[in-house]
């Protein structure tokens, strides 16, 4: 997972960054001493938990929070000045729960445990408007970036209960505040060799807390959920 994550990083890198980040505000983004930024990419792991509205799958999936895998690409279309980029994203990321079924002949509120396994899995696919304030690590030295996310979540689920399949759909809206700490800070001559090599701008640690409401026609929406993580910018 380690080495598939650095490869795809360095493939995106080398096969979007040069147009793109040409044309993106090359004067805003030069004089300063930073390159043009275009693109965000980051991959975050974290705990998510659908809330049902029942005690259906807190019973059959008691205490499992995924864990919930999510990567994300932003395309970043404007800088506003003194404040940061606005673009649009989209995230992709898979969370699994296991448990065991329960006898149909548990009487309501309990499980009384089958032989049968029970698995749930989820595919959330996220479409957001992304706001990032970069002017502080920009124009001082403290290197921390703030970002808030607004759009439309779908999530595909399945669940397999011993021989029995099914699969659905539900969609709803979505949100995401984060904050990130750059790390150019720690030896600003390699980060500076990396931006000159490859176009990366800057990578970051980051804390996402987010929520979604897709629970149109199933309850797998997390009123809560976080990831943390890398990303970086080029």
């Amino acid at each position: 997972m380690k080495h598939l994550c650095s490869a795809l990083v360095v493939l995106a890198v080398m096969a979007l960054a040069p147009d793109h980040a040409r044309a993106y505000e090359e004067s805003a983004g030069t004089q300063d001493g930073w390159s043009p930024e275009g693109y965000l990419l980051s991959f975050g792991v974290g705990a998510y938990r659908p809330n049902p509205g029942s005690d259906t799958f807190d019973v059959v999936y008691p205490g499992d929070n995924g864990p919930l895998l999510l990567g994300e690409f932003d395309f970043l279309l404007y800088r506003i000045p003194y404040v940061g980029p606005i673009g649009i994203g989209v995230a992709g990321g898979w969370a699994a729960y296991s448990g065991a079924a329960c006898l149909a002949s548990s009487p309501p509120g309990t499980c009384v445990p089958s032989t049968d396994s029970a698995k749930f899995t989820l595919f959330p696919i996220n479409a957001t408007f992304v706001l990032r304030i970069d002017a502080l690590a920009r124009k001082t030295r403290v290197p921390l970036v703030f970002s808030g996310k607004v759009g439309y979540n779908t999530v595909f689920f399945k669940e397999t209960v011993g021989g029995n399949k099914s699969t659905g759909r539900s969609h709803g809206f979505g949100w995401g505040v984060q904050i990130a700490l750059e790390l150019n800070f720690i030896n600003e001559r390699r980060a500076n060799a990396l931006d000159e090599d490859w176009g990366i701008n800057s990578s970051f640690f980051f804390f996402d807390l987010a929520g979604s409401d897709a629970n149109s026609r199933a309850p797998v929406g997390d009123k809560f959920y976080f990831t943390g993580g890398i990303g970086i910018t080029f």
